[in-house]
């Protein structure tokens, strides 16, 4: 049985709006700010994405105009280390 691949997109925030970033994604490290930058982001079409598109505050754009990925992970393992590896540089 395979799994079906995550919904990939572009995103923007609708001009003058700061839409946060969720912690999920500022915990894997692949992500480290705390808003959506102004250029966009590509990432995973999750229920957080879909509701803030849902409120108005981001839109979708064209592949064409994306010049950088950033994917979420799930993989709670991985999450975890990272985790431990971000506290244990910080003390």
């Amino acid at each position: 049985m395979m799994g079906t691949q995550p919904e990939i997109v572009f995103i923007k925030p609708k001009h003058g709006r700061k839409v946060p970033i969720p912690q999920y994604m500022r915990d894997t490290q692949e992500y480290f700010g705390e808003y959506l930058p102004e250029e966009g982001l590509q990432v995973q079409k999750t229920l957080f994405w879909i509701r803030r598109k849902q409120d108005d505050d981001i839109e979708e754009v064209s592949q064409s105009d994306n010049p950088t990925i950033v994917q979420e992970t799930t993989d709670p393992v991985k999450t975890k280390l990272k985790k431990i590896i971000k506290e244990e540089t910080q003390e």
